[in-house]
C-alpha cells in the first residue's frame, strides 16, 4: 500500500477517546474521505480504525476513532501517525499536486542552480509557500504560483523556479 501521512496524534482531547491531531492535510474533510484510517504506532504497528467524528480548522483537528473510547485509550496513541492509502485520494487535475508529491523534491532555479529540497509547505490566503532548505541549512521561501514555479517533474522529483522569486528566509 502506498501510504500518505495525514497527521500525527499529539494528545488526548477530553475523556471520551478523542485525539488531537496536527494535520498535514488540506482540510479536516480529508479525514472523512475514507471508511478506514490507519494509525501507525511509534513501534511501527499499524491498526485500522473507522472515523466516528472529525472537528477542527487548519492544521488542528480533533478525531474520534472507533474503539478508542477513553482518555487512557487515546493516551496510548500519542506520537502515532495517521495514514491513508494513496488510492483513497482523488486524482489531481493538470497543474495540481498533493503536498506529499512535492515534499522532498529538489528545487533548481531557471539557470539550473540547485537551491535545495522542499522540506515543508504552508498555506497563505492566496497560495502555498514552499520552504526549500539548502545544503548548508539555509531556507528559501518560494511562492507556489504559476509565475514562480516554471515546471514540476513528478517522476524526477524536481521543480524549476524563476530566479526572480527566490527569497531567503
Amino acid at each position: 500500500m502506498q501510504e500518505i501521512i495525514l497527521g500525527q496524534i499529539i494528545k488526548p482531547h477530553g475523556i471520551k477517546g478523542y485525539v488531537k491531531v496536527i494535520s498535514h492535510a488540506e482540510s479536516p474533510k480529508s479525514f472523512k474521505r475514507t471508511e478506514v484510517l490507519y494509525v501507525r504506532s511509534r513501534n511501527g504497528r499499524d491498526m485500522a480504525y473507522r472515523v466516528e467524528d472529525v472537528n477542527g480548522k487548519g492544521n488542528k483537528v480533533i478525531i474520534k476513532l472507533s474503539g478508542i473510547d477513553t482518555r487512557q485509550d487515546a493516551e496510548r496513541l500519542i506520537g502515532s501517525v495517521i495514514l491513508i492509502s494513496r488510492k483513497e485520494l482523488p486524482d489531481t487535475d493538470d497543474g495540481e499536486y498533493y503536498w506529499y508529491d512535492l515534499i522532498g523534491m529538489e528545487v533548481h532555479d531557471s539557470s539550473g542552480e540547485y537551491l535545495g529540497v522542499i522540506k515543508k509547505i504552508f498555506q497563505t490566503g492566496s497560495n502555498d509557500v514552499y520552504v526549500v532548505q539548502g545544503d548548508e541549512g539555509e531556507e528559501i521561501l518560494i511562492p507556489g504560483t504559476y509565475e514562480a514555479v516554471r515546471e514540476i517533474r513528478i517522476s524526477e522529483k524536481k521543480m524549476i523556479v524563476e530566479s526572480f522569486f527566490v527569497r531567503p528566509y
